[in-house]
């Protein structure tokens, strides 16, 4: 199995998670309307430092507060699918 895309929704917006190739280099795309409005990530594919803070940003984003260690870790594990 293979994921290639990823809709996240929470309460107060969405976001598209992709792997996608940018100036040469594989990323994990994500690109959002949150509660500060539209956003754009591009997220190392092989550095999980970026993908944890890529993870409370998208969370902060999409439920409208700073989340405790559990709420992001359900970002996480949705950013983790396109990682390498």
């Amino acid at each position: 199995m293979k994921i290639t895309h990823m809709t996240v929704e929470s309460t107060k917006g969405w976001a598209n998670i992709a792997r996608r190739e940018v100036a040469g280099k594989v990323v994990i795309g994500i690109r959002g309307d949150g509660a500060a409005g539209i956003f754009d990530l591009n997220v190392d594919t092989r550095d999980e430092g970026s993908q944890r803070d890529a993870a409370a940003r998208l969370q902060r984003e999409l439920d409208g507060y700073q989340g405790a260690a559990g709420d992001v870790a359900d970002y996480l594990r949705a950013i983790q699918n396109f990682a390498d």
